[in-house]
């Protein structure tokens, strides 16, 4: 039982390391290709704005001629009669008619009718509408690929952050089974108080528990980012081959002046020119139609029911032009169009809204990245002061002039100081992101 806490830590080390030379190592940018190649609801988006295109080209065929085979077999219970004025054949006209039945008890019609649409508002209208619509779908498609972007770039930054927190917490375990070590020997000999003992066995224990806690930290946030990759959380070592999270980036993507239109703004304004679109469709409604029309075929006209009867088919046809004007359609256009009208409203006040909290967020982004900077330098110095602190504490325990307690300390003083840097140097990074997002520049990351 002498070395338990020694073999435990051991153990864990030697899992994590078989465990990491079993994976491939992987970067920011083809796990961003890998989240927008795999992920369903990117997938989703990606067919609806398919269906869309594909409802531009339905709409545009309504502009092609349209051809039906026509057939009608009616019965006649009732023949229509006219007056016609049969004495005006007379040889000397007169006011005399006579009521005469116009047609017979069975009569056919079969032939081709065909519509081409000459002039028709609507169509355009319609057509304008889908292409629209299918590009308020692509802006979608392009938030959606911003989010995931951001979204794996997070996880990305915390992984690695936990990543250097596992190693600090690995060294600290380390030092704590050594200075065990130490005090179990000065133990034996007599040369130190139960109390220092068990104080030093504590402290290895909460190192233990933080190492493992630190783990199951890491292995939480690597099945995320293999959720959102579509990868087997086995097979991932994170490490920053794409030197992204650099600090020359830092600076040069923070002081870029360069500007671009984020994609839900994108969204808005074509959600904006879609309804003023719909306006003028609305509108485009009452326009006049103009359409060449065309029929050839045969008429069959007889008293019995005998659809093949010589003597009985006649020819029909013609072409012609067909306008329309329409007055009332079952709908009130005005109040449509102020329906219209008030969405517009909406749209530019969220618009505006937008380009406000965008513009808030990316110079609250600067500005905390300004202060964590300062932060990380004064936590850089403390560190180097916390280490000499701790070889000089070391060098008197061994020489019996300094108590462990001082020296645990000094120890636990280094090593949160430590994982402080890691926290800032974490949440400069996050920050950055947050500030590439508001500026519309995730697009640096892939």
């Amino acid at each position: 039982m002498k070395c338990k806490y020694i073999l435990l830590v051991a153990i864990a080390i030697i899992f994590v390391t078989n465990t990491t030379a079993q994976t491939r190592t992987i970067g920011l940018k083809e796990c961003i290709t890998l989240a927008l190649a795999n992920k369903s609801n990117i997938l989703a988006l990606n067919a609806e704005a398919t269906i869309d295109s594909l409802n531009i080209k339905q709409i545009r065929a309504k502009n092609l001629p349209q051809i039906a085979l026509a057939y009608d077999y009616l019965y006649n219970p009732i023949i229509r009669t006219n007056i016609v004025p049969v004495g005006q054949f007379s040889p000397i006209p007169t006011d005399e008619t006579r009521a005469i039945k116009f047609g017979t008890k069975y009569n056919q019609i079969a032939g081709v009718q065909v519509m081409q649409p000459i002039f028709d508002a609507s169509i355009r209208s319609k057509i304008k509408d889908s292409q629209l619509q299918y590009r308020i779908k692509k802006d979608q498609v392009t938030t959606a690929n911003e989010e995931l972007t951001f979204e794996v770039a997070k996880t990305f930054v915390s992984i690695l952050t936990k990543q250097e927190q596992l190693k600090i917490s690995k060294l600290d375990t380390l030092r704590t089974a050594s200075t065990l070590k130490i005090i179990r020997n000065k133990f034996s000999d007599g040369n130190i108080l139960k109390m220092d003992f068990n104080k030093a066995k504590i402290n290895h224990n909460n190192s233990i528990f933080a190492y493992k806690e630190l783990i199951s930290d890491l292995i939480v946030e690597k099945i995320y980012l293999a959720f959102l990759t579509n990868l087997q959380v086995e097979t991932i070592d994170i490490v920053d081959v794409d030197n992204i999270f650099r600090e020359q980036n830092l600076n040069i993507l923070t002081q870029s002046k360069e500007t671009k239109n984020l994609s839900k703004i994108n969204e808005l304004d074509s959600r904006i020119i879609l309804a003023q679109q719909q306006i003028r469709g609305e509108k485009a409604k009452y326009l006049p139609t103009l359409s060449l029309n065309g029929y050839l075929g045969a008429d069959q006209f007889s008293n019995d029911l005998q659809p093949f009867q010589s003597n009985t088919w006649f020819g029909n046809s013609f072409v012609g032009l067909s306008l329309r004007l329409p007055v009332t359609i079952g709908e009130n256009k005005s109040n449509k169009i102020s329906q219209f009208q008030s969405q517009i409203k909406s749209l530019n006040f969220q618009k505006e809204e937008e380009l406000k909290q965008s513009e808030k967020n990316k110079q609250t982004a600067l500005q905390e990245i300004s202060t964590l900077k300062e932060e990380a330098k004064s936590y850089s110095l403390n560190i180097d002061l916390l280490k000499e602190n701790v070889q000089l504490y070391n060098e008197r325990l061994q020489a019996g002039q300094e108590t462990y307690d001082n020296v645990n300390l000094e120890e636990i003083e280094y090593q949160k100081e430590i994982q402080k840097l890691n926290n800032v140097n974490n949440k400069i990074w996050q920050q950055w992101l947050l500030f590439l997002k508001n500026a519309g520049m995730l697009d640096k990351l892939k």
